[in-house]
């Protein structure tokens, strides 16, 4: 883990440089022109572009245009680039007196569309994470004789283990979904991973706590049950690969 933050540490410190240093190669017969905090307001401007291609690559792009929330990226992209051109043109009338701003506007959004073009063919020249195979050659029977007794809008509800796919922790209550239907009860995610039986059911993470019999498919950080893909917790990856391996 070490390793890998300092590997993106040095990889940004380099492109922040590299971005710093092309700037200054066309900027250095021009910076005495400028007195006072103007000589290097420039410079403060590239720091604030370059950790706005950093947010927009690895949060919105990563974290919604890449799961499926496209809408969401393209909200949130168009309304943050509006509000810092806005900031852009307010500043260069303003502070630097400026009369035809467009060209400098749009080099924001040319260095915006360069940076993400350049993230995009990195993530493009990675291998492709290893996907494993289940640890089940066969799925176990369903006609698990196990039961799960809860109460359910204060009624007692039994739930055969066999049709539970997973729970989801809602704090203090969770959210079982079975291959009928969805119930919701109070208890605690701990309090369920002690009554469910080990290694069939397998806590993959804080919020999900699957049973093994629905996995359908398996890669290194996130699963699918029914469907839907969960991720695995990073905390939890040894202890799903330990479980899993018991089961096979």
């Amino acid at each position: 883990m070490e390793k890998v933050l300092r590997s993106v540490l040095v990889r940004n410190l380099l492109g922040l440089l590299a971005l710093l240093g092309v700037h200054y190669v066309s900027d250095r017969y021009y910076i005495q022109e400028r007195s006072g905090t103007n000589q290097y307001l420039p410079y403060l401007f590239l720091l604030g572009l370059y950790a706005w291609l950093v947010f927009h690559n690895r949060i919105l792009y990563e974290r919604l245009y890449l799961r499926q929330r496209k809408r969401e990226y393209l909200l949130w992209t168009l309304l943050i680039m509006g509000l810092n051109t806005v900031s852009m043109y307010t500043i260069l009338k303003l502070q630097f007196r400026v009369d035809y701003t467009l060209p400098l506007i749009l080099s924001f959004w040319v260095h915006t569309l360069a940076g993400f073009g350049i993230y995009a063919f990195y993530r493009s020249t990675l291998p492709t994470p290893a996907v494993i195979k289940p640890a089940l050659s066969e799925p176990l029977p369903l006609t698990n004789t196990g039961e799960l007794s809860c109460l359910v809008n204060g009624e007692k509800v039994v739930i055969p283990h066999g049709e539970i796919r997973y729970l989801e922790s809602l704090e203090n209550y969770v959210k079982i979904i079975t291959v009928r239907k969805t119930q919701v009860t109070r208890l605690t995610m701990k309090e369920a991973e002690e009554r469910l039986p080990k290694p069939t059911f397998v806590r993959i993470s804080r919020s999900h706590l699957i049973n093994t019999a629905h996995l359908e498919t398996l890669e290194s950080d996130s699963l699918t049950i029914g469907g839907k893909s969960l991720k695995i917790g990073k905390v939890y990856k040894r202890y799903v690969s330990e479980q899993l391996t018991e089961l096979k």
